[in-house]
């Protein structure tokens, strides 16, 4: 090799391979493959602090811009959704929302344990997504509400509309109801066998979907940490009224995701799921036969 490279070159790709080499050497020492539960914690804490700085800076543009129609809030929650299963799913679950792990632990796709690990990981993310957003408008949100109040409280949790609490409670628990249920299909192998690597994408346009259908009432928060998680940081930087306003609202949005993400999985295994499953079992049951009499 020094006899076809100058002494320069020479030189310098040793001290390529020698820098290559440290920095495989320090990339085994910090790899999480041995630490599962740990990957997990920050895969979803990653994935939902994207979900927030995207999503929250939409609803941002919003209230500061009178230009940005509703449907530019749908497809900005959309992408904020595609954004962070991309960059939690390849660690852990890719779930960002404490309901649907809790939901998805029942029928089998998330082991318990990883449950409050996903659901601590993805409220500090969140949290630190809501700072991130409040930092990066801090200016206009001063200069548009000085005393940080409602006007702006918007930007970071959900809010009802006229119509009170407790149709907001409904609306959140049919709303996550039938993102549990659409989640299951799009992920069911047994349904349509939707490649991994495109299933965030169908998500994002799931979510888009149900916050264009769903906002009115609620905000189609649809996550207790999309909403608890910003609403903390928001109190944190000076909204007083971050937790007690609007009735105390702020109970809504965490205990509505709950019911419907469990009323999701169970109404999609009763109707679909327990079928679809038969369905292929009897396909492949009577392939085998054919083969068996062909033979």
């Amino acid at each position: 090799m020094a006899g076809s490279l100058s002494s320069y070159e020479y030189e310098k790709v040793s001290c390529q391979s020698k820098y290559e080499n440290t920095i495989h050497r320090w990339a085994d020492k910090m790899r999480l493959t041995r630490f599962p539960l740990l990957r997990v914690f920050i895969g979803e804490l990653a994935g939902t602090m994207i979900l927030i700085i995207f999503g929250d800076s939409v609803v941002a543009q919003s209230v500061f811009a009178s230009n940005v129609s509703a449907f530019s809030v749908s497809f900005g929650w959309g992408l904020a959704v595609i954004f962070g299963i991309f960059t939690s799913g390849t660690m852990g679950y890719g779930l960002l929302n404490p309901a649907v792990a809790l939901a998805f632990a029942f029928n089998g796709k998330v082991p318990w344990i990883a449950v409050p690990v996903a659901t601590i990981a993805e409220l500090i993310g969140a949290f630190l997504g809501g700072l991130i957003v409040y930092c990066n408008y801090q200016v206009n949100i001063q200069l548009l509400d000085p005393g940080l109040t409602t006007k702006t409280l918007g930007i970071f949790c959900t809010g009802p509309s006229n119509a009170g609490n407790l149709p907001g409670f409904y609306d959140q628990i049919i709303g996550t109801a039938l993102l549990g249920v659409m989640v299951l299909a799009i992920g069911d192998k047994y349904n349509f066998n939707i490649p991994g690597h495109v299933i965030p994408i169908y998500i994002g346009f799931l979510v888009g979907g149900l916050v264009g259908a769903l906002g009115v009432n609620a905000g189609a928060a649809l996550n207790p940490a999309r909403d608890f998680g910003p609403r903390l940081a928001a109190l944190t930087v000076g909204y007083k009224d971050a937790f007690t306003s609007y009735d105390s609202y702020c109970w809504v949005p965490i205990v509505g995701p709950y019911i419907g993400a469990i009323l999701g999985v169970l109404l999609y295994e009763l109707i679909i799921g327990v079928h679809v499953r038969g369905l292929k079992e009897e396909e492949e049951r009577q392939k085998k036969l054919k083969d068996y009499d062909d033979y």
